[in-house]
Order: C-alpha cells, then structure tokens, then sequence
C-alpha cells in the first residue's frame, strides 16, 4: 500500500482532512481507537480552557475533523480550576482507559493537534493550560518522545 500525503486544508491553520489527522493519533496511539482518544482530550480541554480559546482552536481544525470534538460543549464561560487528577481522570472516564495512560493518550492527541494548527494558536493554548498539562502540550509540539 502507497502512503500518499493529503495536501493541507485552506482554513487558517495548516491541518488536513479527517482521515489523515486521526491516522496521526493512530501512529501515536495504536492501542486506542483514534475518535475516541481525540474526543476524550478534547473535551477535557473545553473544560479546562476559556470559550474564546476553544472557538479559536475550532476554527483551525478542518470541518470534518471538527466534527470529532462538537459534541464537546462547555458547561459555563469561564474555565473549570480542575486539578491534575480531576481533568487525567475526566479523561480516563471518558476514554474507558487507565489513569496512568492518561499522559500518553495526552501526547498522542496533542502531537496530531500540533499538525493541525498555526505556532501562533499553539501558544495561545500554552498559555491557558496549567502546569501539570503545559509541559505535555510542550513536549508533543516539540516532538519529544512520548511517555511510557
């Protein structure tokens, strides 16, 4: 089988169609069905970032991949101060998985959103994320090796 590259979509980021963005969380996470996955971080970013950066972030993904995450919706305008183990765990639920995969499912995610969105956008979404998820998004933007 030819691997064949799909060409960028015209939106304001860089992101591809549907198929090539959940075979990159595929490649970072094979254990895990890739919709799933991306809903499940998703999701718990909508909590955990405020309106204006989720909106923006949605507009740069392709629509067929924004279909992925609209099921996501925020419960208020303002941000949940959801700590470490609330949002790991929001994610371990949704996702069925462990909580000590959590992380990985992280970078998986974040690494295939980083193909999917400008420098520009990535840091405004650094900026809102806590600490304890900062560094995941860094390390994925960076292409660091993801966790075990």
């Amino acid at each position: 089988m030819q691997d064949v590259e799909t060409q960028s979509w015209s939106g304001l980021g860089v992101g591809t169609d549907r198929q090539s963005f959940l075979q990159k969380v595929t490649e970072q996470l094979p254990d895990y069905e890739p919709a799933l996955a991306v809903e499940a971080v998703f999701c718990a970013l909508t909590e955990r970032l405020p309106g204006g950066i989720v909106q923006q972030l949605l507009e740069q993904l392709s629509p067929d991949v924004r279909e992925l995450v609209g099921r996501c919706q925020k419960r208020g305008d303002a941000p949940e101060k959801l700590d470490r183990d609330d949002f790991y765990l929001h994610v371990a639920n949704h996702l069925n998985a462990d909580i000590e995969n959590v992380r990985l499912v992280l970078h998986g995610v974040f690494a295939a959103l980083h193909s999917q969105i400008t420098e520009a956008e990535s840091e405004k979404v650094v900026s809102q994320l806590p600490d304890y998820i900062k560094g995941t998004w860094l390390a994925a933007r960076r292409g660091v090796d993801k966790p075990y």
